[in-house]
C-alpha cells in the first residue's frame, strides 16, 4: 500500500503536466473597446483619386474566450458589439500571446466629405494578456467600400481592442 501512493501520486503529476498551458490564461467574459482608424484610397477615379485618413468609430461590447476541446490550445472568440454585430472565430494560444484566425465584420465609416461608407472588412488580430486580466488585440483592417459613384481600398494597422477581464 505504501508503495502504490507514490506511484498514483508521480500518475496524477503526469496527467496534470499534460493539460493545455495556454489556453486557460485567456478564458472568461472581458469588456473590450476598439480604438482606431484607416485609410481609405479611391480606386478607378477618372480625375485624381482621393485619400482619407478616417477615425473609426469607438467600439464598445462583451468578448468571451472559451477554450476548445481538441487539445492544441485553440479557443472560442466571441465578440458582441454594442448596438452593432456578433463576430464568432476561433484562435490559437501560445504563452500570453493570441493569434486570432481571421474572420470579416461590418462598420460603418465618415469621412471629411459626408460620405457614409458602410462595408464588409478583413480583420487580422493578435495581442498579449498582461497581469493575467487586460488583453491587448493589435488589428490589422483591410477592405473596400462602394457608393453609387465612388468606391475605396481601406486600409488600417493602428487599430487596437483593449479588453478587460470581468470579475
Amino acid at each position: 500500500m505504501k508503495r502504490i501512493i507514490p506511484i498514483l501520486f508521480c500518475a496524477l503529476m503526469a496527467l496534470a503536466s499534460c493539460q493545455k498551458k495556454n489556453a486557460p490564461l485567456f478564458r472568461g467574459d472581458y469588456s473590450f473597446k476598439t480604438s482606431g482608424s484607416v485609410t481609405l484610397d479611391e480606386i478607378n477615379a477618372e480625375d485624381e483619386p482621393a485619400s482619407f485618413t478616417v477615425g473609426l468609430p469607438n467600439e464598445i461590447g462583451q468578448l468571451e474566450i472559451s477554450a476548445l476541446d481538441n487539445g492544441k490550445d485553440s479557443v472560442l472568440v466571441v465578440m458582441n458589439t454594442m448596438g452593432g454585430e456578433v463576430v464568432v472565430t476561433h484562435a490559437f494560444c501560445k504563452d500570453n500571446e493570441i493569434f486570432l484566425r481571421d474572420y470579416k465584420k461590418n462598420t460603418l465609416l465618415f469621412t471629411g466629405d459626408s460620405l457614409t461608407l458602410k462595408n464588409d472588412l478583413r480583420v487580422h488580430a493578435s495581442g498579449q494578456m498582461y497581469e493575467d486580466n487586460t488583453l491587448i488585440l493589435n488589428m490589422t483592417y483591410e477592405g473596400e467600400a462602394e457608393t453609387s459613384e465612388r468606391s475605396f481600398k481601406i486600409y488600417g494597422d493602428d487599430i487596437r481592442m483593449a479588453a478587460i477581464r470581468n470579475n
